[in-house]
């Protein structure tokens, strides 16, 4: 009987958690005080890492969650925790987006750059939002019917981390109910 109500309080304290370091992070970054501690790492591990620990949250709701690499070295400098942050809001996003179906994460090295691809099969994106998606507090219309949770704070966030990182994220996608791809792109470090 108490499994369900422990379960039900977990995971709003879990989203307050959330809450509150968005607007911490906010804080950071536009007073000019966001620390990164950058060192050598690789993208791929990162990602997989990051993966492991949400493949739950995506098989609760029967999605198949993949990662595929292509070959390289996959290595950049970075802060490890911010780039795990801005990878945990981008796969949550598709999970939280997609009622049914498949995200894909793909981890691509090319000569001078190394690429984190996330594709879902979920809702879209309307044509309308996408210009403006990445700024603070911006959610599509009807996104409060699928996540009435969401703050609009997530992607803004993680631009301004990717972009700390000399890097670049986007997002693409045909539209309402053909599901979305977010892109980052950071400088590889070749050695």
């Amino acid at each position: 009987k108490l499994k369900q109500p422990i379960q039900n309080i977990f995971d709003s304290s879990q989203h307050l958690v959330t809450i509150i370091e968005d607007f911490l992070n906010i804080t950071r970054i536009e007073l000019g005080r966001m620390k990164y501690d950058f060192s050598n790492l690789n993208f791929k591990e990162l990602a997989e890492k990051v993966i492991d620990n949400m493949k739950t949250a995506a098989e609760q709701k029967w999605l198949t969650l993949t990662l595929s690499a292509e070959g390289g070295e996959y290595i950049i400098s970075a802060d490890s925790g911010k780039l795990s942050q801005v990878i945990s809001n981008l796969i949550d996003n598709a999970i939280k987006y997609t009622p049914s179906g498949t995200i894909e994460v793909k981890v691509s090295d090319g000569a001078e750059k190394v690429r984190l691809t996330v594709k879902d099969s979920g809702v879209g994106i309307p044509a309308d939002v996408m210009p403006k998606l990445f700024e603070k507090f911006v959610r599509a219309d009807d996104a409060g019917k699928i996540n009435y949770a969401g703050t609009g704070l997530g992607l803004y966030v993680a631009k301004q981390m990717v972009e700390a990182h000399k890097g670049k994220i986007w997002a693409e996608s045909e539209g309402p109910g053909k599901g979305s791809t977010f892109v980052v792109e950071l400088p590889a470090k070749k050695g």
